[in-house]
């Protein structure tokens, strides 16, 4: 008996399909985590691809790798490249439009040194951390990087200059010699003829910004040769290698309302040219000098009693009068500017009339202006307002509008011009004949002291003889009779009638002196010239010397 097969169909999957399902599930949940993990694709515009590589060259903010560049390619205009780059999603919302990026490789400058690091690891694009601003997604990398990272703490300032050279990104912002902030961009106005610089003071310094603040040059070694002598300025060590900038605030100014936005300053040539800008208002007059202004610059101080009141902002300025310096008699007209705010007034109009008033009155008097040497070493000259001696008074003249200060000649022209008279009358003088005379005088006194030597000669002869042939004589006697009565005395053998002989011999001497001693105190040059009846004796040669 045969038993039939019953063929059953089931819809019942096999357990097999069960391992490719999950695996298509687990593939599925991962593409799908993949895709919501990622990040954007950004477009980032550079001038050259050097130093990067697609799949390698990563994107970082802060040292830490937020993406990746996965192409690289030319612009259309041939003027660039674009790098297209895989960003991670917590790095999304930095990109904005006020994101920055920049290349960072090795930079050698005089003011820095930096991205040495990447000699090893390779060069990197780095990003800023800023979350404010709009969604973005294609950018521009900088040139280099910035001097200042958004979000650092601090200030930022316009500055502008018309200088001959210009500051570079970089180049320091010094305070006291501590660097407290750099030059970010420039760019040059043609219009203006002006360089106009984005700067940034660093936190806490900003602080020192106000209102009365002032900026000058501080770069490299400056010489300056003025009517004041010699000055040598330098900075730091560092605007020594590049330029850079100080600031500071002029003395006797208020500190100023502190600035806490973005204002604008200008970049002075040097602290005195900074300082005097304060000073707006200024009384302007005309000195005509008719002595040599060489010496004399733009800029030169104007003193009243050694107090500086002003400078000299024009030398021969040819506008004011007409003539030229070849004309005789031609005064060289300099423009002098004279501060109320450098005596003590207030900086407006009505101590700018006050001052003029009171010049005005003391030109009328007595004031007057001259010329006089500030340095022998430089030669500078200045110009000093002084109450003149022995002026007439006049009235204060105008010239093209220009009030006139009169000008004295100051001490050493005239000294000069007194030892030019002096030498004038020098060369009057008949000066031949007064050496001819002068030289028979000399001669004359020649021959009488070689008279008055042979007169002495003959004296001395005299009085040798003298000395030998009378005096010595008869002293020699009676010294030798004094010492016979001496010696006979002290031996006893001198009897008194003896002594009495020698006593009597003595006064015998003596006696016989007695009329030349006399003839000595009445006529003592007796010995000399004897008695010759009143004709006066001749002094005589040696026998040896007569001719």
């Amino acid at each position: 008996m045969t038993e039939k097969a019953h063929v059953k169909s089931t819809r019942r999957i096999s357990k097999i399909w069960l391992v490719p399902i999950f695996v298509i599930l687990v593939g599925g949940w991962m593409v799908y985590t993949q895709w919501r993990d990622q990040g954007p694709l950004i477009t980032i515009e550079l001038k050259s691809a050097s130093g990067i590589e697609v799949n390698k060259t990563p994107i970082k903010v802060r040292d830490v790798d937020v993406g990746q560049v996965k192409k690289i390619e030319l612009k259309p205009g041939l003027d660039g490249v674009l790098v297209t780059a895989r960003m991670e999603a917590s790095a999304a919302r930095l990109l904005t439009d006020k994101t920055q990026f920049w290349v960072v490789s090795p930079r050698i400058s005089f003011s820095e040194v930096s991205g040495l690091n990447t000699l090893i690891s390779g060069s990197y694009i780095a990003m800023s951390a800023n979350d404010e601003g709009n969604e973005e997604r294609q950018f521009v990398a900088l040139e280099r990087p910035p001097a200042t990272p958004i979000g650092t703490p601090g200030l930022h300032l316009t500055l502008k200059s018309d200088d001959r050279f210009a500051y570079k990104t970089g180049d320091p912002i010094i305070y006291k010699g501590f660097k407290v902030g750099e030059f970010e961009e420039s760019e040059f106005n043609i219009e203006e003829r002006q360089v106009y610089y984005s700067a940034f003071i660093e936190a806490p310094y900003h602080k020192l910004i106000t209102s009365n603040t002032r900026f000058w040059n501080a770069s490299g070694v400056k010489l300056h040769l003025s009517s004041s002598g010699v000055e040598v300025e330098t900075g730091s060590l560092e605007t020594l290698l590049a330029n850079g900038i100080t600031f500071g605030i002029p003395e006797d100014s208020p500190p100023g309302e502190r600035i806490t936005g973005e204002s604008s300053f200008s970049i002075y040539e040097d602290e005195a040219a900074a300082y005097n800008t304060r000073y707006k208002i200024a009384a302007e007059y005309v000195l005509l000098i008719d002595e040599t202004v060489r010496g004399l610059t733009v800029g030169a101080p104007v003193e009243y009693r050694g107090i500086e009141i002003g400078e000299v902002s024009r030398i021969n300025a040819t506008d004011i009068m007409e003539g030229n310096i070849l004309d005789e008699d031609y005064p060289i007209p300099v423009v002098i500017k004279i501060y109320p705010g450098k005596v003590r007034q207030q900086d407006n109009q009505e101590s700018l009339e006050f001052v003029k008033q009171t010049l005005r009155g003391w030109v009328e008097r007595d004031l007057r202006a001259t010329l006089r040497m500030g340095n022998l070493l430089t030669g500078g000259l200045y110009i000093d307002l002084h109450h003149a001696k022995k002026i007439s008074q006049t009235s204060m003249e105008t010239i093209n509008g220009f009030e006139v200060i009169p000008t004295v000649s100051n001490e050493f022209t005239q000294l000069t011009q007194k030892a030019d008279a002096i030498l004038d009358k020098i060369n009057q003088l008949p000066l031949d004949t007064l050496v001819g005379d002068t030289r028979a005088v000399i001669e004359d006194m020649q021959a009488a002291a070689n008279a008055l030597e042979e007169t002495s000669s003959d004296v001395g002869l005299v009085l040798e003889d003298l000395d030998t042939k009378a005096l010595n004589r008869n002293l020699n006697q009676v010294l030798t009779d004094v010492s016979t009565l001496l010696k006979n005395y002290s031996e006893g053998g001198l009897s008194q009638g003896e002594i009495q002989e020698t006593v009597d011999a003595m006064q015998e001497t003596l006696r016989n002196l007695q009329p030349l001693l006399l003839q000595l105190n009445q006529r003592p040059s007796s010995l000399l010239f004897p008695n010759n009846n009143g004709t006066d004796r001749q002094p005589k040669a040696k026998s040896g010397e007569r001719e």
